[in-house]
């Protein structure tokens, strides 16, 4: 059996966001990308190393967000629905009530740790459990490398 006798390093940073503006309440991956699940990467040719996703509240006046569950999937769809086949749940966190777009005191990032490689044609995915709040929306940012 062959396998590989050098480690592999990442070549290229791999920024990616999605901003989730609606709810999906499915653990299981079902949904619609860009309509309740939402795409923050494309895996690279030789693939994507996701080392974590950073979630933080946005908003577009001085707004209380929506407390809910932040998903975190790998699908081998990067396009159109998605279902418990092609989709699988990675992490998930608690988001809580943040006081987004304050005038005097900041929000605190949350850091999903991933730690995985996407395969070639893969797409990194991210949902809300709850719908976010009015001029409010949850911002989940992949931070990775390409092989």
């Amino acid at each position: 059996m062959a396998s590989n006798t050098q480690p592999q390093f990442t070549m290229d940073g791999v920024v990616g966001a999605a901003r989730i503006t609606a709810a999906n309440a499915s653990s299981q991956g079902g949904g619609t990308i860009g309509t309740d699940i939402f795409k923050c990467c494309d895996a690279d040719a030789d693939g994507t190393f996701i080392e974590f996703v950073r979630c933080i509240p946005t908003a577009t006046a001085p707004t209380n967000t929506t407390a809910t569950v932040m998903r975190i999937f790998a699908s081998s769809v990067q396009s159109g629905p998605t279902t418990s086949a092609n989709t699988f749940l990675l992490a998930e966190a608690a988001l809580p009530v943040s006081a987004a777009d304050n005038a005097t005191t900041p929000v605190n990032p949350i850091d999903i740790p991933i730690n995985f490689r996407l395969p070639n044609s893969w797409a990194l995915l991210a949902s809300n459990h709850a719908a976010p709040a009015a001029n409010t929306a949850w911002l989940a940012i992949a931070i990775g490398g390409n092989y």
